[in-house]
């Protein structure tokens, strides 16, 4: 039976094995090289592995084999090829609209629609999800803001609802008082 290499003991394609002697049991690390960034991976072993078994951990960690790209490479990768992706004419026409929408029914200092109007309308009027209007809207043109009106309510159900607080706690410690000064005077008296 012949022996196959071993690509990580013998540093072959960007890979390398590094043996320590350890307690009980030597130690072993793998090491891959990305072939686009000073990045090097590792991966401690705790048994002895065939090469390809190594390669695949490393793909569960996120890795591209042959030729050898990182996780960092292979998401910035992805990135560019989401970004250059060119919409297509309606698409663009959608994103347009939404625009105009926006800049109409949308007051970005009262952080408010106009009646009637809302990121649901804008989005069923263009034909994009609600999702990428709201995402649009909160990016160039703000954050929907609470209605003053609704803050001051707000403000004055907090403002009750402490001072209820406060009273119950008050109310609370007079009747302990009275509970105990009626405790020590029918000690007194025997009813």
């Amino acid at each position: 039976m012949k022996h196959r290499e071993h690509s990580y003991r013998n540093g072959v394609a960007g890979r390398r094995l590094v043996t320590r002697p350890g307690v009980g049991s030597p130690s072993a690390t793998a090491f891959l090289h990305c072939s686009r960034c000073p990045h090097e991976g590792s991966l401690k072993l705790s048994v002895r592995m065939p090469p390809e078994q190594i390669d695949k951990k490393f793909t569960q960690a996120g890795w591209a084999l042959d030729p050898h790209i990182c996780p960092g490479c292979r998401s910035k990768a992805n990135e560019r090829k989401a970004m250059s992706a060119k919409p297509s004419p309606d698409a663009m026409r959608a994103q347009a609209q939404m625009f105009h929408l926006l800049q109409t029914h949308f007051d970005p200092n009262k952080g408010a629609f106009a009646d009637g109007w809302d990121d649901k309308r804008v989005a069923a009027d263009t034909g994009l999800s609600e999702t990428v209007v709201t995402e649009y809207r909160e990016t160039c043109f703000g954050k929907l803001k609470e209605p003053e009106e609704v803050a001051a309510l707000r403000s004055d159900i907090a403002a009750l609802e402490k001072l209820q607080q406060e009273s119950n706690a008050s109310f609370l410690a007079e009747i302990a008082t009275l509970k105990k000064q009626m405790g020590v005077l029918s000690a007194k008296w025997v009813f």
